[in-house]
């Protein structure tokens, strides 16, 4: 039996499957007196499972089980997380899921934390690996903090476009992007291929933290550039090419 870590997730390599993890966590964000931002607590949990969800739908994973950590009660904070993960799991497309978690019923807490960790099962990662040649382009506008809207932006990537981006055969690696940014991510995804990215003018700010994988960038082939730029128009951004 084999483990190892690709990217943000965690394989373990089973005898007829790959079982495949990703986490995710937040602090300082809620309804709390101790919190730094104040939101309705539901989307902690809401943009935390879109984390795990979004690194493991690109890969080609079917999603079969979720767990969470909550530091706080039960009611309200625990059962808000709780719908929170249910409304994301709904909007993802995936039916009724196992939920186990934990509370922290002992202590009284003044600032709201949460992690989140998602399971999925696999016969093999989706992943082709990216070449000099291919072109990287970004799905979505990098948002975090403040700047993100709540509820249906339509700037931002989604279930949708991560599923038009896996069932094309012309694009070879799917990377939501998160705190480290776009840059870092296309570098990244340069870097395991042995290829060297080079950045394209665009008006994304590649440096600062994406957030919550309000982007997703892709390697793709060049002569599916126009296929792709017809169905997503102003959400896709091409940033750089391999070499």
């Amino acid at each position: 039996m084999k483990t190892y870590q690709y990217r943000d997730l965690s394989v373990l390599e089973l005898p007829d499957t790959l079982l495949i993890t990703a986490c995710d966590s937040s602090g300082g964000v809620g309804e709390k007196p101790g919190d730094e931002l104040c939101v309705p607590t539901k989307y902690i949990s809401i943009f935390a499972a879109r984390v795990c969800l979004f690194e493991l739908l690109s890969c080609g994973t079917e999603i079969i089980s979720l767990s969470n950590t909550i530091v706080g009660e039960m009611e309200p904070t625990g059962a808000a997380l709780i719908q929170g993960i249910k409304e994301e799991l709904a909007r993802a497309g995936i039916g009724e899921l196992p939920i186990n978690g934990s509370t922290e019923e002992n202590f009284k807490t003044c600032m709201t934390g949460f992690g989140i960790f998602v399971v999925g099962i696999a016969k093999r990662l989706r992943i082709t690996p990216s070449a000099p040649g291919d072109l990287v382009i970004c799905i979505g506008k990098p948002k975090f903090g403040a700047a993100l809207v709540l509820e249906g932006d339509p700037e931002i990537a989604d279930y949708q476009d991560l599923k038009t981006l896996t069932e094309n055969p012309a694009v070879n690696e799917i990377v939501p992007c998160g705190s480290k940014g776009i840059l870092y991510e296309a570098t990244n995804l340069a870097t395991i291929h042995q290829c060297q990215f080079e950045a394209m003018p665009n008006n994304l700010n590649v440096v600062d933290s994406a957030g919550p994988a309000t982007t997703v960038i892709a390697s793709i082939k060049p002569f599916a550039l126009p296929e792709l730029a017809a169905v997503f128009n102003a959400k896709l951004t091409v940033i750089g090419h391999l070499k």
